[in-house]
């Protein structure tokens, strides 16, 4: 089933409005954002393990990751819908696709039909490390890159555990440690080059969320013209915004720019500014003199081996294969 329109990609570091950008999206009345469907890192990245779809037991193995690919990354209302849809019988289609593309977009079609919408567009902010496989099934696709300062992206993802479920706190609070989530920043945004070189001029979109979140209307209109809709106003209504202090907060707020400076320690800080100098200037983000407890920097340091060894083993259930995985994020750094 080929989708007529290009779809929209939100990439980015996690933490950086990705979900807001994906939200205020989903408020126009052709657009169509749920939550984080990782296809192209829990699926198409295992098509070696999974088979290719011409063969009917691959494309069973395909549907079975598809029909919980919402649940394994914590989108529980998208994946009731999904369990739903299944239950009804309209999942079935799938079964007759014959390649991942095609499996994807009638997945995507079928969300749509439900919906009532046009138009799909997905919020992964892993993606970013997927845009060549990406643009090998959606030439013309949108895609929209959300960055953050690098300080509030440590301090907003060490706080995460506090606005998920019961189930994943643990886990996510195993994932953060200044070097390892600056090093994952960076590898992000050394990205960002290399999408100017390979998106068509007018389908990239840089997104600073401290502009986003305090010049709203005139952003959402710039997006609206990289992706080809027309603004709709109802597109800033929207209700809830993902804190990561826990707090619930209606509408969307700027609380959050600077607020590093009070809640993250400054020996965080300074291995964030020293990891990530270049990215920082090249980002316009100005480095700050910071007061640090050298024999704490010290500890940081040396406890940075088992801290990525306890990060990657915590996160195993929810990243593509291993040497995929680190190839594309070392690759990164190193480009």
């Amino acid at each position: 089933m080929a989708m007529r329109e290009s779809p929209i990609f939100i990439v980015g570091t996690p933490r950086s409005g990705t979900t807001l950008t994906a939200r205020i999206l989903d408020r126009h009345p052709r657009v169509m954002m749920p939550g984080e469907n990782h296809f192209f890192e829990d699926i198409y990245a295992r098509r070696k393990e999974l088979g290719d779809p011409v063969e009917p037991a691959a494309r069973e193995r395909i549907v079975q990751r598809l029909e919980t690919i919402y649940g394994r990354y914590n989108q529980l209302e998208d994946q009731a819908r999904i369990d739903r849809l299944s239950a009804e019988g309209r999942l079935s289609g799938l079964l007759s696709e014959d390649s991942y593309k095609g499996m994807l977009d009638r997945f995507m079609a079928i969300q749509l039909e439900e919906r009532g919408k046009a138009r799909w567009g997905n919020n992964a902010p892993k993606d970013l490390f997927h845009i060549e496989e990406i643009l090998s099934f959606y030439p013309d696709a949108r895609i929209l890159v959300c960055v953050r300062d690098v300080r509030d992206f440590l301090l907003s993802y060490k706080n995460r555990w506090k606005v998920t479920t019961e189930a994943h706190k643990e886990r996510l609070k195993r994932l953060y440690h200044p070097l390892l989530t600056s090093l994952l920043w960076k590898a992000s945004m050394k990205r960002i080059p290399r999408l100017e070189q390979r998106v068509a001029a007018g389908n990239l979109m840089l997104i600073r969320y401290e502009e986003l979140v305090t010049d709203t209307e005139r952003i959402v209109r710039d997006i609206c013209e990289v992706i080809g809709e027309a603004y709709s106003p109802e597109m800033l209504d929207v209700q809830t915004h993902n804190s990561s202090d826990g707090t619930p907060r209606k509408g969307i707020f700027s609380s959050s720019i600077g607020k590093w400076r009070e809640g993250l320690p400054p020996e965080d800080a300074a291995i964030a500014q020293w990891i990530a100098r270049e990215e920082l200037a090249y980002l316009g983000y100005p480095r700050e003199r910071l007061d640090v407890d050298k024999v704490v920097l010290a500890r940081l340091i040396a406890g940075f081996p088992v801290a990525a060894v306890r990060a990657f083993r915590a996160n195993s259930a929810n990243r593509g294969p291993l040497l995929q995985y680190l190839r594309k994020r070392i690759g990164a750094m190193l480009a």
